[in-house]
């Protein structure tokens, strides 16, 4: 009797281990379907448009996280982060990401590259990695006016940038997006609280 008692319970258990292996499989491949379906939509999209605000009511981005830059007393911007698909920049190939950020202060193009080479020089980042993109940076970038809004979209392998939602400029890599999010995203970013409320963790 016993032992028939011990087998049920074997039975139960790997039926209960196969009906959970079961949904778990179940789940991934819904998610995996979700993920294609998104993938399919941004694919849609046109790679580069004139317009910003279209692009954004196509592709139904989600604010994963907002923050301010501020030196002593003074705000420089406020910056917000979005995706297709509510995940980190770069979880997978078919994303599309924007970041936006929002001056505060009038700020020249040679400011901006000078920061973003600092930046880039604070990540000890390989300079053949990013050497190259400077002056296409320089060929895009205008001076900056307080109350201006510079946006990229990262596609793919194609970065746009907009100045208050009208395109500015291209830059066809598959590398370059990730790169310049780096100053904001990586681990090692010379500012970490931007960093976490960028990516939602302090919301």
């Amino acid at each position: 009797m016993l032992r028939n008692f011990n087998y049920f319970i074997v039975l139960i258990m790997s039926l209960s281990t196969m009906f959970s292996s079961a949904q778990a499989s179940n789940d991934i491949a819904a998610d995996n379907a979700k993920r294609m379906t998104q993938c399919r939509a941004t694919e849609q999209t046109p790679m580069t448009v004139d317009e910003l605000a279209p692009s954004i009511a196509e592709q139904h981005f989600q604010l994963l996280g907002s923050a301010k830059f501020s030196v002593l007393f003074w705000d420089i911007y406020q910056s917000t982060l979005l995706t297709t698909d509510g995940q980190p920049p770069f979880s997978h190939t078919c994303q599309h990401a924007l970041f936006e950020i929002h001056y505060l202060r009038d700020i020249s193009k040679a400011e901006l590259l000078e920061n973003t080479l600092s930046q880039w020089r604070h990540l000890a980042l390989d300079e053949d990695d990013y050497i190259e993109f400077l002056p296409l940076l320089a060929g895009i970038w205008p001076d900056i006016k307080a109350g201006d809004q510079l946006s990229m979209l990262s596609q793919a392998n194609s970065t746009t940038f907009y100045l208050n939602r009208h395109r500015i400029g291209v830059i066809d890599s598959a590398t370059f997006a990730q790169l310049f999010l780096a100053i904001w995203l990586d681990e090692n970013t010379s500012e970490p609280k931007l960093r976490q409320q960028l990516l939602g963790e302090l919301i």
